[in-house]
């Protein structure tokens, strides 16, 4: 295999690293001779350079189609980031495991506070052809709280710190981690409730009129939030992702629904909605069994696969490794599962399950610091 570094002038997917198969060589050696013999000026030679970048796009477009790959999260980022050894840890071990896409989280303030730290390890997951994303979320995000405010401040730093390093040191994108339901501080989603069973008497509800209200707006506050988010990533050519709960098309056996963007449009469910706001979906399907956690992804993949090929987003489930988060939800608390190898093999069986759906494209693990402390 052989690796060629785009420019990031020419690749609408920013700076990446493609390795090529063979095949493709002689292709590229007899084009660039052709074309550097026929350019007569300087100018010339770019466009034949851009062409054959081009050409190569399309040669690879099928196989890059139909290759599943594997994203990790990773919430240590300050750690990580202060000791150059752990930089190289991170990079070198999920190389090793064969991810593709790191989500790391940023505070809107890491971006120029780690910034020469985070040029050492976005070139180093580069040259091991990796793609970096930037990751943030927060409950209070929404706007039943604080607010997104600082959450699009995160994104125009990650923007403004892209625009100041080279290609290889940026980051491919955002994926925000935004989950809508209650916690101990917010109660506006009404958990255990169905749709169905919201109160729409006054006086019932914890932030708007009623109960049926709170969860209608705070719903649309989340497609807002995602949308506002996809807009300011795209017009910067980055790409766009969102950690999405599994049971929104079965939330207490109902769809969660939603009018969107006002009270006028149609009523569907939130995930149809959100979908064409993501380039990646990624489904939190945490459960020990792999059938069980493929079939929390099945709908979305499914959904998804309808969708034009151009617009739907990439599809993935994942895997929880975290010890504290409770027995047959994480391979960490699991007895009998919690081996890197089971989780390994268990990714297989969720991946044949699912990849009857054009619109999967693999797995990811959650997360990188309990990956490290999890027995082989």
């Amino acid at each position: 295999m052989v690796e060629v570094q785009t420019p990031m002038a020419l690749d609408p997917l920013k700076s990446c690293h493609l390795r090529l198969p063979p095949i493709i060589l002689p292709y590229i050696i007899i084009k660039t001779t052709i074309d550097t013999h026929s350019c007569t000026t300087f100018f010339n030679l770019i466009l034949a350079v851009k062409n054959l970048v081009s050409s190569v796009y399309r040669l690879l477009t099928p196989m890059m189609a139909n290759e599943l790959t594997r994203g990790i999260w990773v919430w240590n980022t300050s750690t990580i980031l202060s000791s150059a050894s752990q930089i190289c840890d991170l990079v070198a071990g999920t190389q090793h495991i064969g991810v593709s896409d790191i989500y790391l989280y940023m505070a809107p303030s890491f971006y120029n506070q780690y910034k020469a730290a985070l040029q050492n390890l976005i070139s180093s997951a580069t040259s091991a052809g990796m793609r970096v994303w930037g990751l943030d979320g927060d409950r209070g995000y929404l706007d039943d709280s604080a607010g997104p405010s600082d959450f699009y401040a995160g994104i125009e730093n990650l923007i403004a710190y892209n625009c100041s390093v080279r290609a290889n040191e940026r980051f491919f994108g955002l994926q925000a981690d935004i989950e809508p339901q209650d916690d101990a501080t917010h109660t506006s989603f009404h958990n255990e409730v169905a749709d169905s069973a919201l109160s729409t008497r006054p006086g019932s509800s914890r932030w708007q009129a009623t109960q049926a209200q709170d969860r209608e707006m705070l719903m649309r506050s989340w497609l807002t939030i995602h949308q506002s988010a996809r807009d300011m990533l795209h017009a910067q050519g980055l790409r766009f992702g969102g950690a999405m709960p599994f049971w929104t098309q079965c939330y207490c056996d109902e769809e969660v629904g939603v009018r969107f963007p006002g009270s006028t449009d149609k009523h569907q469910g939130v995930m149809k909605y959100m979908m064409p706001l993501l380039d990646e979906y990624v489904v939190m399907s945490y459960n020990t069994s792999p059938s069980n956690a493929a079939s929390r992804v099945a709908v979305q993949a499914a959904y998804a696969s309808t969708l034009p090929a151009a617009s739907r987003p990439r599809v993935y489930g994942s895997m929880e490794v975290s010890t504290g988060v409770g027995a047959n939800v994480s391979y960490g608390d699991t007895a009998g599962k919690n081996s890197k190898a089971v989780v390994m093999q268990d990714m297989v069986i969720m991946n044949e399950a699912l990849r009857q759906h054009s619109a999967f494209k693999g797995i990811a693990f959650h997360h990188w610091a309990s990956w490290q402390m999890m027995p082989e």
